[in-house]
C-alpha cells in the first residue's frame, strides 16, 4: 500500500490531535500554575486551552472533509455512471480506516469501566457500535465522550455518497461539475436549515454543547466546508493558489476572533443571557468555526516539503498516530487512570503529566505499527483501489 502524504494536511492533523489532548489534559497544567510567576502565564494559557479541544474536532471535520471530498469527486469523475458499487467499495475503505481500531478500543473500555465500576450503570453502550448514541439527542454524558464527533464523520460518510447516487440516478447529469456543485450545497443546506430552525427552540435544552455541538442531526454540514474545498481545488486550482495567502489570513483572523468570542466570560456567545446573541450562537457559531478552518486548507494543501528533518518526521508521525491518540488519550488512559491521581507538588504534577503523554504517544505509536497499518493493507483485498 502506497501513500502520497502531504505535510502541510499532516501539520493541519497533528496541530488538530495536539490541541484536542492539550485541551483534555488541562487539569494538569493548572496544577502546574503554582509556579510563582510562570503561574499566571499557565493559567492565562489554560484558559484558552480549555477551548482547543473544541477548535481541534473542527479542524478534524473539514480536514476529513476534504481528503473524502477528493476520494469521492474523482470516483465521481472516472465513472461513466455513479453506481452503487462505488459507493459501497468507497463504504467499505472508509469502514476498514475507521471501525476495526474504534470497536476494539469501545470494547476495551467497555470492559475496563466495569472491572473498575466506573459508571457501569449507563445502559446505552451498546448503541457506540452503531454510532446511533447521539444522532438527535445529547451524547451519553459520562462514557466515551469523544465517540460524539466519530459519530458525525461515520454518517457523513454513509449519507453523502448516498445523496450523491440518488440524485445521479434521478437526474441523469450531463454536467457533472454543475451537478456536483449542486449536490454538495444542498447537502450543505439542508443542515444549516436544521440547525437554524433549532435556533428558534432547542430540541435538547438550552445546553449548547450537548444539545447542539455533539449532536449528528446539527453537525453534519460541518464536513462538507471541507468537500467545497476539494470541489474549488479540483476546478478552480489556480485561483486557489493564488488566494491561498489571502485565505489562511482570513481563516486565521476568524478563528482568532471565535475563540475570544467563546473564552472571554463578559460575552460568552454560548450561554449568553441575550436571546439573540443565543440564538445567533446556536444558528451560526458551528457554521462559522468549520468554515473559517476549511479556508486553511488551500495553504496547507500546498505545502509539499517541511525543509527541518526532525519536524517533518514529528509531523508526519504525530498525524500517522493521530486516530489512535484520538480513541485513548481520554476515556482510555486519562480518566481510569491519570483522573484520579492527585500529585501533591508542582515537580509531581509535571512528572505525571510528561507520563501521560508518553503513554498516550507509546501507546498510539504500537496501535498504529500493529493493529491500525495491517488492517489498512488488509483492505486492499476487498476493495477497488482509490485512483
Amino acid at each position: 500500500m502506497t501513500s502520497k502524504r502531504i505535510p502541510g494536511l499532516d501539520v493541519i492533523r497533528s496541530v488538530a490531535i495536539l490541541a484536542v489532548v492539550i485541551a483534555h489534559s488541562s487539569e494538569y497544567l493548572l496544577r502546574l500554575a503554582n509556579a510563582g510567576a510562570l503561574g499566571s502565564v499557565i493559567r492565562g494559557f489554560t484558559g484558552y486551552a480549555r477551548s482547543f479541544g473544541l477548535l481541534g474536532v473542527e479542524l478534524f471535520f473539514v480536514l476529513s472533509g476534504f481528503l473524502i471530498g477528493n476520494i469521492l469527486i474523482r470516483t465521481f469523475l472516472q465513472t461513466d455512471t455513479f453506481s452503487f458499487r462505488d459507493v459501497g467499495n468507497f463504504w467499505v475503505r472508509r469502514w476498514f480506516r475507521t471501525l476495526p481500531l474504534y470497536w476494539l478500543i469501545l470494547t476495551v473500555d467497555i470492559v475496563l469501566y466495569q472491572l473498575l465500576g466506573l459508571r457501569s450503570h449507563e445502559t446505552s453502550k451498546a448503541f457506540y457500535y452503531l454510532f446511533i448514541q447521539n444522532l438527535w439527542h445529547p451524547h451519553p454524558m459520562f462514557f466515551f465522550g469523544e465517540a460524539w464527533s466519530l459519530s458525525v464523520e461515520e454518517w457523513f460518510y454513509l449519507t453523502l455518497p448516498v445523496a450523491m447516487y440518488l440524485s445521479a440516478l434521478t437526474f441523469k447529469p450531463s454536467n457533472k461539475k454543475k451537478f456536483l456543485f449542486r449536490v454538495f450545497a444542498g447537502y450543505l443546506a439542508v443542515f444549516l436549515v436544521l440547525r437554524f430552525i433549532n435556533a428558534f427552540h432547542p430540541l435538547n435544552g438550552p445546553d449548547q454543547d450537548a444539545g447542539i455541538r455533539k449532536v449528528v442531526l446539527f453537525r453534519l454540514d460541518a464536513v462538507m466546508y471541507g468537500v467545497l474545498i476539494a470541489y474549488f481545488n479540483h476546478y478552480y486550482n489556480t485561483v486557489l493558489n493564488k488566494l491561498k495567502n489571502i485565505l489562511l489570513g482570513a481563516g486565521m483572523a476568524g478563528i482568532i476572533l471565535i475563540t475570544w468570542l467563546i473564552t472571554d466570560p463578559r460575552i460568552n456567545i454560548t450561554d449568553s443571557q441575550s436571546h439573540t446573541i443565543r440564538f445567533a450562537s446556536d444558528a451560526f457559531l458551528y457554521l462559522l468555526i468549520p468554515l473559517f478552518f476549511s479556508l486553511w486548507l488551500p495553504f496547507a494543501n500546498n505545502i509539499r516539503a517541511i525543509s527541518n528533518k526532525y519536524a517533518s518526521r514529528f509531523f508526519t508521525h504525530i498525524s500517522k498516530i493521530s486516530y489512535s491518540m484520538y480513541l485513548v488519550h481520554y476515556s482510555l488512559v486519562f480518566i481510569p487512570f491519570f483522573c484520579y491521581m492527585k500529585p501533591v507538588s508542582m515537580h509531581a504534577a509535571a512528572l505525571y503529566y510528561l507520563l501521560y503523554w508518553a503513554i498516550v504517544i507509546g501507546l498510539s505509536s504500537a496501535l498504529y505499527k500493529y493493529y491500525e497499518y495491517p488492517v489498512m493493507k488488509l483492505r486492499e483485498r476487498f476493495t477497488e483501489r482509490e485512483k
